[in-house]
């Protein structure tokens, strides 16, 4: 049975919906950060799945049969649960997943998706609003990756003639970024045809923020087509300098984007929202909303000053975005999509965004911005462990006092018994450990120990 106006199948999904939430319930109930299966049993497990068999069977005997893999992921909502920018979703945008995924709209034309459409463009207009750009929009991507790619195409389609049509023409530009900046900027590079190598990497300053002089250095002779600000870099949450940066991309007549896929939701705070002073400036922003938004995946957007500047991804359609029904003032947000075919994740949104509400979403951007200092001043206190560099936003690089094979085994300890998720990366040429602190309910108390715990599993057995 398909969901349909047959009240036949609204019984069905009313069935549908309690088993699967009763199955959820079931693997959240779970004690600890993950299942401590090793890998090999969670394979295993999984390897007994027919994932197409020749019968179907009863959603409830699927559940069960599945209930390893929803068990054998990891829990988002425990407090030691901290390796990744990947929070525990806000219950009411989880539960509008089922409204998304059940009435199927598809964000490429207006008559496959009408009010949809205009919910899409007026939720992109209001984030467009709050970073700057009183007269901006943009479009909902997939994640952060998709967005900064999305940005680097308008600025490689500006800086030549007919790019899109014709093919690039020989060239000398370049992107700078931070030489922290996200892997995608040289993937989007890499993609867009200029290759790896025409991102410069730009030093960073001991806290990691872009070095505005090593930048002018860097830059000093070179075609610069963009300079990518990054506010909130993904092992030390670092800001870098965006008002500086926007100085220098004007002079030199270069697209200024903002990857702020972290830094985002440091908008809705109060508090912090003046550390991304310059970011209303930019040509473009990067705002991933499943980071500090706490959306599920995946909900980002690319944010412009102008609409007008996507009309570079624009392509007419004559079976989606009818050149005749367009000049008619119709909207079809393909025209600004890489996407053709894309959910309704901005329902989601939408709805979690009115539930809250800005001020309690600001709340809780200072309250896991405040527990992530106290962690980083924890770990200054701590005997055993060193910090790595001061904590910006919500991410604490640290070490286990000893060499990097001792900081390894932390991490793989910890994770193989299912006591602790945390993250692990490499700072200046050492692995680090890293905390990534989403949940506002996590308290001090808790962080102590997990510090604690962290500690401790450093020390050889006897």
């Amino acid at each position: 049975m398909f969901v349909s106006p047959d009240p036949r199948s609204h019984a069905d999904l009313r069935h549908a919906t309690i088993a699967m939430t009763e199955a959820i319930i079931r693997a959240l109930s779970e004690p600890g950060p993950r299942s401590p299966l090793d890998p090999t049993a969670l394979a295993a497990a999984v390897a007994n799945i027919d994932p197409l068999p020749e019968d179907g069977a009863a959603l409830d005997a699927v559940l069960h049969d599945l209930a390893p893999v929803l068990e054998g992921g990891i829990r988002l909502g425990d407090p030691n649960c901290v390796a990744h920018l990947h929070p525990a979703p806000l219950i009411e945008a989880a539960v509008a997943e089922l409204a998304i995924g059940v009435t199927n709209q598809s964000m490429d034309a207006f008559d496959a998706s009408p009010a949809a459409t205009f919910v899409e463009d007026a939720l992109v207009t209001r984030l467009a609003q709050l970073h700057g750009f009183p007269q901006g929009s943009g479009v909902m991507t997939m994640g952060g990756t998709a967005s900064n790619l999305l940005g680097l195409l308008l600025a490689r389609d500006r800086a030549g003639e007919d790019v899109r049509r014709r093919g690039l023409p020989p060239n000398r530009w370049r992107i700078a970024a931070s030489a922290t900046s996200h892997d995608s900027v040289r993937r989007s590079a890499a993609l867009l045809g200029l290759g790896t190598e025409a991102v410069i990497g730009v030093p960073t300053d001991p806290d990691g923020r872009m070095s505005v002089e090593a930048l002018h250095e860097r830059t000093a002779g070179e075609e610069v087509i963009a300079i990518v600000g990054t506010a909130g870099t993904t092992d030390l949450g670092a800001i870098d300098p965006l008002d500086a940066l926007a100085d220098h991309a004007q002079r030199l007549g270069a697209w200024f984007h903002v990857d702020a896929a972290v830094g985002s939701g440091l908008m809705l705070s109060d508090t912090h929202r003046r550390r991304l002073d310059g970011i209303e400036r930019a040509n473009s922003i990067t705002a991933d909303l499943h980071k500090l938004w706490w959306m599920p995946f995946g909900a980002s957007a690319l944010l412009v000053p102008d609409v007008g500047a996507l009309r570079a991804v624009h392509h007419a359609s004559v079976y989606l975005n009818r050149p005749e029904d367009e000049a008619e003032g119709q909207l079809n947000l393909v025209g600004r999509s890489l996407d053709t075919s894309r959910r309704f994740d901005a329902f989601k949104v939408l709805v979690a965004l009115r539930t809250r509400g800005r001020r309690q979403l600001g709340a809780m951007v200072d309250t896991v911005l405040d527990l992530t200092q106290y962690a980083g001043g924890a770990i200054e206190r701590h005997p055993e462990l060193e910090l790595v560099a001061p904590p910006h936003t919500v991410m604490v690089a640290f070490r286990r006092l000893g060499d990097d094979a001792r900081n390894i085994a932390i991490h793989r300890s910890l994770f193989a018994t299912g006591e602790a998720v945390i993250g692990r990366t490499t700072v200046d040429g050492r692995v680090a450990l890293k905390l990534t602190l989403l949940n506002p309910d996590t308290t001090r108390a808790q962080i102590d120990a997990l510090l604690d715990l962290i500690s401790a599993a450093a020390t050889p057995a006897a």
